[in-house]
């Protein structure tokens, strides 16, 4: 009957063990460094309205940090998962600026990011702005193409 306990613990702890690595495995394509082109784009028609760049990294438990190549936002601070096969969702946040440097708005970015085979991904989203007080003051849409610069296997 011990013997039988045992198989079955262990039985139990590989099937957890597999599904744990499987679980690291299916959200392993997007982690890493990107440099991303990103597009703001009327959320209407799609055109496009400005361009800028930054630098996203998907990290590990689903971490996510970001900063853009303008100076009136700082750092995005979010989370990212995986939503089966290439598909992930990002959830990040981010302060504006106005151009004397006082607070803007509080950003919420929301973006579905589509990993493709070739070190690429394109991603759309949705970027909320938030006053002071919390309420919203602005949608805007954005498109994003990027290639990585760094993966998790690379020193």
């Amino acid at each position: 009957m011990k013997n039988l306990l045992r198989i079955c613990t262990m039985l139990a702890l590989g099937l957890a063990a597999s599904q744990t690595m499987l679980q690291a495995q299916e959200g392993s394509g997007l982690l890493g460094v990107w440099n991303v082109s990103v597009t703001v784009v009327n959320c209407q028609s799609g055109a496009p309205i400005r361009t800028v760049h930054s630098l996203q990294m998907f990290g590990l438990n689903g971490i996510f940090t970001e900063t853009a190549n303008t100076a009136l936002r700082g750092i995005s601070e979010g989370v990212w998962s995986n939503q089966g096969g290439q598909t992930y969702v990002a959830l990040y946040w981010f302060y504006r600026y106005n151009p004397d440097g006082s607070f803007a708005s509080l950003a919420k970015a929301t973006n579905t990011v589509m990993l493709g085979d070739n070190g690429q991904f394109e991603a759309t989203g949705l970027i909320q702005d938030f006053n002071a007080s919390g309420e919203l003051i602005s949608v805007g849409c954005v498109t994003q193409t990027a290639s990585r610069l760094v993966s998790p296997a690379q020193p």
